[in-house]
């Protein structure tokens, strides 16, 4: 905060003293006090990183400013010499017009900053931590959020007469997160302008909604918050932070987390800026501020306190993505080069709730420059360390977000019914998008389960397990038909040991027996009219198969089945 202060101060004398020949008069010294003003509150309320990009725009500005003050009163001087004695000499007015090269440089060193960060994307690129792998992460014990944000959201708003004087409030932004280790939404209660603030100074809590069980309902919270993102002057956090550690940029709006005890914090994500305003993401800092006493401190995300769940917000996220997918500048063949959809529920991104308690945010890739829904991968970024992992294999090739999201869109048209949330998930070892379908009112109302490679096999369902049944069924019956008509379709002789088993499945109205083996990630599907006994099927059952298997397919047909545990 001071070293901006200090750099504005400087070049505001620097273009006085030559605009002026070191000689200040009084009008210009009460120019510079008004000036010195006028610094100290550019710097209090936009708070600008100390970086040469932040701070030459400002400069230019104001020297410009001053070189045209200092000409104008030359001018005036001039004219009121002439016009008193008939007479004046130009160099006695002290004046000269070479203090315009201070802007002039300035704007130049804009434009060169403005270029350089056009050009110069590799740093930004290589800062990315990234892995790439093949194989998709996500199962079926991984849980989608069943809520999109907008549906969290409305709940909350209804909810809203729970706010002591509700009228001088309004609701904030949303986050996901685990509190006592259960996954929620959480929005805080924010002020509704300066009124509110100078009048209440404190805010009254805030919102929570489970984020995957949806019969919950918003509840509010009483909590005495003095800190928040619409508080003034002191009070506002952004400007905490800001005061805690000016050198980092503050990325995305600050979010609201609660501890385990109930305690409420603001968590900023913090990036390095180099000099020309590209940020970097290899030295994640992350402020945490007591959202009742004030008190800030900054950690590295490696030392973040554990109840932190997210350190890096949304938005730093969804930059990140972009990043991470334009690694070349003026790469006009578009080589390497592939762009985030962002059709997320969090500023382009989706949180999802991992089974080991950690949050990571999705967002799948496609073509750049292209009408074609063609998935290119997907990313899975920590929301505490930053580090994104990037997914292709199995995936390339499928249907992206935007084509799922299409076709979910037509699954009711009476309904009006719309996708949200759209995840990759991995199916029985086949990429499958797993789409949250929502009301016109941003009601959660269905789950539909989309093969990635086949628009045609859908499964639906009020909940996951139904709609994963359904997912299944259609994929059996997929299977089915490409084995009777398929010439390259081949008998394999398979043993192994039932890993899991539906024996009421159901296929066109047929019954059917699903399962699985351990290790084995092809589902089998058997008429139980040919081989009755499947039904008496069972977890841990050592059986020998004969199959009908075509390459490539994650379902297969039994020909035969023999139970050895069956006695």
């Amino acid at each position: 905060m001071i070293t901006s202060f200090l750099v504005l101060e400087i070049a505001m004398f620097a273009t006085f003293l030559w605009a002026k020949k070191l000689k200040l008069g009084k009008l210009d010294w009460l120019a510079v006090a008004g000036l010195t003003i006028l610094n100290a509150i550019f710097v209090y309320w936009w708070m600008p990183v100390p970086t040469l990009s932040q701070l030459v725009m400002p400069v230019a500005l104001e020297t410009t400013l001053i070189s045209i003050w200092t000409l104008l009163i030359g001018s005036a001087t001039v004219v009121i010499e002439k016009v008193t004695t008939k007479k004046h000499d130009r160099m006695a007015l002290n004046i000269t017009l070479w203090p315009f090269v201070i802007p002039l440089i300035a704007i130049g060193i804009s434009v060169v900053a403005g270029v350089s960060k056009s050009l110069t994307v590799r740093p930004m690129y290589h800062s990315v931590q990234a892995t790439k792998q093949k194989e998709a992460p996500l199962t079926k014990d991984d849980q989608p959020i069943a809520l999109s944000a907008q549906a969290a959201q409305n709940m909350m708003k209804k909810a809203f007469s729970q706010v002591p004087d509700s009228s001088m409030y309004e609701l904030g932004d949303l986050s996901a997160q685990y509190i006592k280790g259960k996954p929620y939404y959480v929005a805080p209660v924010e002020f509704n302008g300066f009124v509110s603030w100078f009048m209440n100074r404190e805010l009254p809590g805030y919102f929570v909604v489970s984020a995957t069980d949806i019969n919950d309902t918003a509840h509010f919270v009483k909590e005495k918050m003095a800190y928040s993102e619409t508080s003034w002057f002191s009070h506002s956090i952004a400007r905490k932070i800001y005061m805690a550690n000016p050198r980092y940029q503050q990325v995305g709006e600050p979010i609201l987390e609660v501890d385990n005890s109930g305690q409420t914090y603001w968590v900023q994500t913090l990036l390095n800026v180099r000099w020309a305003g590209q940020v970097m993401f290899n030295n994640i800092h992350v402020a945490i501020t007591n959202a009742n006493t004030g008190k800030t401190e900054v950690y590295k995300t490696k030392d973040l306190p554990k109840w932190v769940d997210v350190g890096v917000s949304p938005e730093a996220a969804t930059l990140m993505n972009r990043t991470y997918g334009n690694p070349y500048a003026f790469n006009f063949r578009h080589k390497n080069q592939i762009k985030p959809t962002e059709n997320g529920s969090e500023s382009g991104v989706t949180p999802m709730f991992n089974v080991n308690g950690s949050l990571a945010y999705f967002d799948d890739f496609t073509t750049v420059r292209s009408n074609a829904d063609s998935d290119k991968g997907y990313s899975l970024i920590d929301t505490r360390s930053g580090k994104l992992r990037f997914y292709t294999g199995k995936n390339v090739g499928i249907m992206d977000s935007e084509g799922a999201m299409k076709v979910a869109k037509q699954l009711h048209p009476q309904n009006k019914w719309h996708g949200s949330n759209p995840v990759i998930m991995n199916i029985d070892g086949t990429p499958t998008w797993v789409v949250s379908m929502m009301d016109n009112n941003e009601r959660f109302r269905e789950y539909a389960y989309i093969k990635g490679a086949d628009q045609n096999v859908i499964g639906e369902g009020a909940n996951a397990s139904d709609a994963l049944a359904s997912y299944r069924n259609a994929l059996a019956g997929s299977a089915q038909s490409a084995a009777a008509s398929d010439q390259k379709v081949k008998i394999k002789k398979i043993t192994g040991k039932v890993g899991r088993v539906n024996t009421n499945a159901t296929l066109n109205g047929k019954q059917v027996v699903v399962f699985k083996l351990v290790d084995d990630d092809t589902l089998y599907t058997l008429d139980p009219s040919q081989k009755q006994d499947a039904l008496l099927l069972q977890e841990n059952d050592q059986v020998e198969l004969k199959v009908k298997a075509i390459a490539g397919a994650s379902v297969a047909n039994v020909v035969t089945l023999t139970n050895k545990s069956l006695k």
